[in-house]
């Protein structure tokens, strides 16, 4: 099953808010200036018990160090996937696969268009699936039921390509990077989706900022533990009919 997380920069109130909320997994957003303070990090990520990915920095100027310094927080932290917007891909993925073959470097789905999604996903392996970017620009003004389908589709044809998904909460005329609660029927028909194909990598509900409270983040949450609920009690349904 997929683990919910949220994502934040790693400051050690974020790691706090977090966990009280009930997230035990989380994303993080780099910059120059948090890789440079990597052993920080690494320290306040041990103080909990939680997973991690990593969100590679989207501005380009890196040196070695930089990238050693993500390499080291991958591997000392053991995170699921380091996460790249595609131009960050083309031009550091070879150095950073020069100081480890082990990495799991998931591009992120930006502005694909509609007829290209799938052979995208095929073409890159490993990728980040966000969700609001493929309704938002590859499928925009699409009805729901549409976007799902699409979805699906990529899930029938290349579901071990994904390695990680951004969720925010979207829908057509919203701003982005909303919580996960705010765009219900959204975000559970990904999950139903995500749940049918055994997807078992993380799911990030991606806030901004101003949402990134504990109010805000119970309520993702909630909204998760809800569908597992109502998943569990479906299934019991089934097994008691038979």
């Amino acid at each position: 099953m997929f683990r919910l997380a949220t994502k934040f920069l790693p400051e050690p109130a974020a790691f706090e808010r977090a966990y009280m909320a009930g997230f035990r997994h989380a994303e993080f957003f780099l910059n120059a200036d948090v890789l440079e303070g990597a052993d920080d990090v690494i320290a306040n990520a041990r103080l909990y018990d939680m997973s991690y990915a990593l969100h590679f920095p989207n501005k380009p100027g890196l040196n070695e160090a930089h990238l050693r310094a993500c390499v080291k927080m991958f591997d000392e932290l053991r995170a699921s996937a380091i996460v790249l917007h595609p131009p960050m891909l083309r031009k550091y993925a070879e150095p950073l696969r020069a100081i480890s073959r082990n990495l799991v470097l998931a591009v992120e789905t930006m502005r694909v268009p509609r007829d290209e999604i799938l052979s995208w996903v095929q073409q890159h392996q490993a990728v980040t699936l966000d969700m609001e970017h493929l309704w938002m620009f590859t499928m925009p003004g699409t009805p729901l039921a549409e976007f799902l389908s699409v979805v699906r589709s990529i899930f029938q044809n290349h579901s071990a390509c994904v390695k990680h998904v951004h969720m925010p909460g979207y829908l057509p005329g919203q701003g982005e990077h909303r919580p996960m609660y705010t765009s219900r029927e959204f975000c559970m028909g990904v999950f139903d989706i995500l749940a049918e194909y055994k997807y078992d990598g993380l799911v990030v509900s991606e806030v901004n900022v101003p949402f990134q409270n504990s109010f805000e983040l119970k309520m993702d949450v909630l909204l998760y533990e809800n569908w597992l609920d109502q998943r569990v009690g479906a299934v019991a349904d089934v097994c008691g009919d038979d």
